[in-house]
């Protein structure tokens, strides 16, 4: 089978991301362009539209535009992801051989982004669930302790990352922990890939955003938590800590130099479509058929777990024995496609679109796969072996240089990793260059079994 030819296949459920669930939620001006002919809106930077740099253009008016509708200094649309904004970012808070403060949940782009730029990262623990098996929501106090001069080791400090909400959808009390950053003088970057759509539902009882939390960077996936299409994102920017004109610098380092127009269109259609009365009142009503199918699914003695984002549906398949690698097989066979398998958790994303018969069609899944015949296990969630502060033990830029050698996992105990160890998804690294392989880190990713069955062909680089 060719690519194009898979890529026409249908499935039962497509409940991953993109949210436009396989176009259906796509804004409607959007649609309308993909109707014309094959490529005729294929175009490069003419003088009309200009680019996200211009001083004038389509684009800088629309840019414009959002950042005076949202009460923010500027914002920039990304073609490169989300990934491509929040490294963007991070060269705007960081230089080179300075310190940033990350949680152990970051994204794998921010490390890349430290290798590239010999930017050092200081990891922070989080608390962690003994039932899912996830990170849970920082709280103030816990990141009052962080910051903790004596515990940094009267580090400077160049910026801090938090992620909120989580891939999974828990979310925290954004604007105490901002405010608390701010107090210490450090500015703040969110990673609200997941949470786009709560900057437009204020009223809908659902998470801050941390663009009203007044975080001095926020970056938005447009296809992971609004409806745009793959690649598309948005950094927000506010307050005088960070330099506008060095963002917009960085920005232009890293992203294409030939953004795709049909993209950078829908950069602007998924926002505008939110802003449109009866669109969000259609995505508010999507909202609450969400919650819906959480509580009767519930009620119907399906195991699932709660989290902040109504959207994310998240099968607590280890209460019964089953880890969500194996109940994924399940699901996909049965042409329903889930987003993120975990040890514990199996995780699927509703999007955009009015989910029918959902319901009846899960309970029923659920229960043919318990009633399956599959053999259960005891599964117990593997806390992470962190401690509350971790700077590596030689920094990440300095480690890719030297000369590495690969050796058996079991092998690496006591060495330096050359090497980062991240499953995709969630893309959030276990290991990157620079730690030192301790024995409770390798027991660790052992007994998870995230290299598959064979155990025997899991290598590493180190020094």
């Amino acid at each position: 089978m060719s690519i194009s030819s898979f890529l026409r296949k249908k499935f039962s459920r497509s409940l991953f991301f993109p949210a436009h669930n396989r176009g259906q939620a796509l804004p409607k001006k959007l649609v309308q362009l993909l109707r014309e002919d094959p490529g005729f809106w294929d175009l490069p930077e003419l003088p009309e539209l200009g680019s996200t740099f211009s001083n004038f253009g389509l684009i800088k008016d629309s840019q414009d535009y959002f950042a005076k509708k949202f009460a923010v200094k500027s914002c920039w649309f990304g073609v490169n992801g989300a990934s491509g904004l929040l490294q963007s970012a991070i060269l705007s808070m960081a230089n080179s051989g300075e310190y940033i403060l990350l949680p152990r949940n970051i994204h794998i782009s921010v490390i890349k982004i430290c290798i590239v730029a010999n930017i050092i990262p200081i990891f922070f623990d989080l608390e962690f669930s003994e039932i899912s098996g996830h990170y849970l929501p920082i709280k103030k106090d816990w990141l009052k302790k962080i910051l903790d001069e004596n515990l940094l080791n009267n580090l400077k400090i160049a910026g801090i990352v938090l992620v909120n909400p989580h891939y999974q959808g828990y979310s925290c009390e954004i604007k105490p922990l901002v405010d608390l950053c701010h107090q210490f003088k450090i500015p703040v970057l969110v990673d609200e890939a997941h949470g786009s759509y709560f900057l437009f539902c204020e009223d809908y009882d659902l998470p801050n955003s941390a663009v009203k939390a007044n975080a001095d960077l926020v970056v938005h996936s447009l296809h992971k938590s609004l409806n745009g299409l793959t690649q598309t994102a948005m950094l927000w920017h506010q307050g005088n800590i960070v330099d506008k004109n060095k963002i917009a610098r960085k920005i232009n380092l890293l992203q294409t130099t030939s953004p795709n127009s049909l993209l950078i269109a829908s950069c602007e259609e998924s926002i505008k479509d939110w802003l449109k009365k009866d669109s969000l009142e259609k995505y508010k009503k999507r909202i609450n058929q969400a919650r819906n199918i959480y509580h009767e699914l519930v009620s119907r003695d399906v195991p699932l777990i709660k989290t902040d984002d109504p959207l994310k549906i998240i099968l607590n398949t280890g209460f019964h024995g089953i880890d969500g690698f194996t109940a994924d097989e399940f699901f996909y066979k049965k042409g329903v496609i889930a987003e993120l398998p975990e040890t514990m958790t199996l995780t699927f994303c509703l999007g955009f679109v009015e989910q029918t018969n959902f319901i009846d069609m899960f309970e029923h899944l659920w229960k043919s796969l318990l009633s399956s015949g599959l053999e259960r296990k005891e599964l117990k969630p593997i806390r992470p072996p962190f401690s509350l502060i971790q700077i590596p033990e030689i920094t990440p830029s300095e480690s890719l240089l030297r000369d590495s050698e690969k050796v058996n996992i079991k092998q690496s105990i006591g060495r330096i990793s050359a090497d980062i160890i991240c499953p995709y998804p969630p893309g959030i690294p276990l290991v990157i260059p620079g730690e030192r392989m301790e024995k409770e880190r390798v027991d660790w990713l052992i007994k998870q079994g995230l290299t598959g069955e064979n155990l025997l062909d899991f290598y590493i680089n180190v020094l």
